[in-house]
């Protein structure tokens, strides 16, 4: 029963959602990947500000880029909770935005995200791109894909087909965003009849990044276009290849719309990430904490070590957490971050069975001190340890884990030392708060 009504819920928002864009001429940004979708988002909605009026689905902190959450966003429903009244409400504000409330956008961005088959099916039924952006890919929700994977069929493979229909489906008039960088997303350019710019890090891409020098507290590069070149500079949050790379891409939607060159580069160099997301807090005992406990994936993880490595100076902490959804690949997943781990960190923390059944095997295997290595089976288990042993002062700790069952902001919010800052921590609330406070009974 709660399937079938779950389903005309849908079909209902559906509806409303595909009419609604119809009548207002909305343009649709849709854009996917496996990692860097929301910062994407913000940086697209920040860049493509400077010249339009723009809505995207990443509001209150958190993205709404699921079944229900894209009709929510572009019909400007607030979602703070999910209880039977809460649907109601909210059903019952997307009707009134629908008939009475025209849209304050006349651009929209959508994060496209796929956790498995017939996402991106459903989502371009109700909000068709004019522009889609195919930022990256990597085995994320492999799980959900196992069952359609024929028989020795590589899971990226079928991953990525799921994710191309955006790209596929793009009109004549549309333009295909695609990363220069990576074969198969380059390779769409073949398998659609829109407008095809690339961007990316090697010779060939039509708008080109450099790095020139990272640091902890630094990032230097330069984009060229069309035989210009622009320098641009980020202190207010860690930039790495990858991260660049997803700040290309929102250069690239820009000046394809017209917006000069110069104005872009400052739109990103002012721009501002979202909580759990390799933010930097203050610690107690002098310690610096990497805050980015919102989600993982093995590229992202890679990421945030690679950052962790830079503060050679000071003694590294990995509280780490599971990477979810991954089903057969698990493994194989856990215990590449495992290879990285070991050569940046001085002490590792593990949140979850995945990382006890794979990571914590394959760290002590690589040679990892196994004095050095402590597992748990959840966050608030995790806390104690690190909170009144580990810490002695001064160390760097990244805290880095899937969002489903292992809130690991629990253990940053423990840490900072000015309490005020939990309120820039990823899912706050009290829908969150009882989430969290439910793993510690």
């Amino acid at each position: 029963m709660k399937t079938i009504v779950s389903k005309i819920i849908l079909k209902y928002l559906q509806t409303l959602t595909r009419i609604y864009v119809k009548r207002h001429q909305i343009d649709i940004f849709g854009l996917t990947g496996s990692v860097g979708k929301t910062t994407l988002t913000i940086a697209l909605h920040k860049v493509l500000s400077k010249k339009y009026k723009v809505g995207m689905t990443f509001r209150n902190g958190h993205g709404l880029n699921s079944e229900s959450g894209i009709p929510f966003a572009l019909l400007e429903v607030h979602v703070d909770g999910y209880s039977a009244f809460d649907w109601i409400k909210y059903l019952i504000v997307a009707t009134f935005n629908f008939f009475i409330k025209k849209p304050k956008y006349e651009k929209f961005v959508i994060e496209m995200g796929v956790d498995k088959p017939g996402d991106m099916d459903f989502i371009l039924s109700m909000t068709k791109a004019d522009l889609g952006i195919f930022l990256s890919i990597s085995k994320v929700h492999t799980e959900n894909f196992e069952d359609i994977a024929e028989k020795g069929e590589d899971l990226l493979e079928v991953v990525f087909q799921e994710k191309a229909k955006v790209i596929k489906a793009l009109e004549e008039n549309g333009w295909a965003v695609l990363n220069y960088d990576v074969e198969l997303i380059r390779g769409l350019g073949k398998f659609t009849k829109a407008k095809v710019i690339t961007f990316g890090l090697k010779e060939g891409a039509d708008i080109r990044g450099k790095v020139k020098r990272i640091t902890s507290e630094l990032f230097e590069g330069s984009i060229s276009y069309k035989n210009k070149k622009y320098n641009i500079k980020i202190t207010d949050f860690f930039v790495n290849k990858k991260v660049f790379s997803t700040l290309l891409a929102a250069f690239t939607v820009g000046i394809t719309y017209d917006i000069d060159s110069k104005v872009c580069i400052s739109a990103l160099e002012s721009l501002k990430l979202p909580p759990g997301r390799m933010s930097k807090f203050e610690g107690i005992k002098k310690t610096l904490i990497i805050d980015s406990s919102y989600n993982s994936s093995k590229d992202s993880f890679l990421e945030a070590l690679d950052n962790l490595a830079l503060y050679k100076e000071r003694k590294k902490v990995a509280v780490l957490g599971d990477m979810r959804e991954l089903g057969r690949e698990a493994r194989a997943e856990h215990e590449a971050i495992a290879k990285r781990v070991v050569e940046v960190a001085d002490e590792i923390v593990t949140v979850g069975p995945a990382m006890m059944d794979y990571f914590y095997p394959k760290a002590i295997e690589l040679g990892f001190d196994k004095d050095k290595i402590h597992a748990f089976s959840n966050t608030w288990k995790a806390l104690g340890l690190i909170k009144d042993e580990l810490i002695k002062g001064g160390e760097v700790i990244l805290i880095k884990g899937s969002q489903n069952t292992l809130f690991l902001e629990i253990i940053v919010e423990r840490l900072l030392r000015n309490k005020e800052d939990k309120e820039l921590l990823c899912r706050r609330g009290k829908f969150w708060e009882k989430k969290r406070q439910a793993l510690n009974n």
